[in-house]
């Protein structure tokens, strides 16, 4: 009698990758990983260019602003073309805390904040943090001495922080790409920001509040798409749909009628429409 030939036991290991097969795809992985060092460390060495740019024009504006040997000596109102021009092109991708390193770096040197400004920051001689500006009127005010030598006149502070509040938090490298970013100068008396004659104020404080709310709905927009990205939705449109509730009262035809009163097995009154959670009844019965 012949024996049927039994298979042979299989392995409960795993199947090893072949070493070809192993080796032909260690260099696919080196490849995207030096792919990838090398497009992170380029990102990286584009910001640090921008912010040497920005360290750069630091410097150059702090020696603001230029006098001309042919021309009459500048003034913050009236400065020269090519200082204006140099000031709103190089301050274009600063944030506020650059705009801050620039007027120390001119108080620094003994200057005015105030990058137009050819005259000298101001000097308290007095003791103390702080000074009474203005006594005796209704505009009086306490300000600190500390704020008050970083100009040469309160017209002066007016026009740098008129420049500040343009500037953008957002970092450098992600607006150097933008095209449509411009600074005006303060609109002085009989002058606009670009040296024609100036408007009514009225007409510059409505299209101030628009620049204002078009920046803020432009953040507002960016930080939803930021968000969007973050949950992985792909969409740019909002998903959200305004589903429409009507209320309509209901069509009563006939007048309305008094309630009916009963009452129960125990004499009490009950009110139409009204049931007891317990009866009387069964209450007695439970308590007994």
């Amino acid at each position: 009698m012949t024996t049927q030939a039994k298979p042979p036991p299989k392995g409960i290991l795993k199947k090893t990758t072949p070493t070809t097969e192993i080796a032909s795809a260690e260099p696919d992985a080196a490849a995207k990983a030096r792919s990838l060092a090398i497009h992170h460390a380029s990102i990286i060495h584009d910001r640090r260019q921008i912010s040497d740019t920005i360290s750069d024009a630091v410097i150059a504006l702090s020696k603001l602003p230029t006098a001309a040997s042919n021309a009459p000596p500048p003034s913050a109102a009236s400065p020269s073309h090519e200082d204006a021009m140099a000031f709103t092109s190089q301050i274009r991708l600063f944030q506020p805390s650059d705009y801050e390193e620039l007027i120390e770096e001119r108080n620094c040197l003994g200057k005015c904040g105030y990058v137009l400004c050819p005259k000298p920051r101001t000097k308290v001689n007095q003791t103390g943090e702080f000074k009474l500006v203005n006594f005796g009127r209704k505009d009086f005010a306490i300000v600190p001495k500390k704020e008050m030598e970083r100009w040469c006149s309160q017209t002066c502070a007016r026009r740098a922080m008129y420049i500040k509040v343009q500037l953008n938090e957002t970092a450098a490298w992600e607006r150097a790409g933008i095209e449509g970013i411009e600074i005006e100068l303060y609109r002085e008396a009989g002058r606009s920001g670009t040296g024609k004659k100036a408007s009514d104020p009225a007409e510059d404080i409505a299209r101030d509040l628009r620049s204002l709310k078009l920046e803020a709905d432009r953040k507002a927009a960016s930080d939803a798409r930021e968000l969007a990205l973050e949950r992985g939705d792909t969409d740019d449109k909002a998903k959200t749909r305004r589903v429409a509730v009507k209320v309509k009262e209901k069509d009563v035809s006939e007048a309305p009628t008094e309630p009916s009163l009963d009452q129960n097995a125990d004499g009490h009154l009950l009110l139409e429409g009204y049931k007891p959670k317990f009866d009387a009844r069964q209450q007695k019965d439970r308590v007994g």
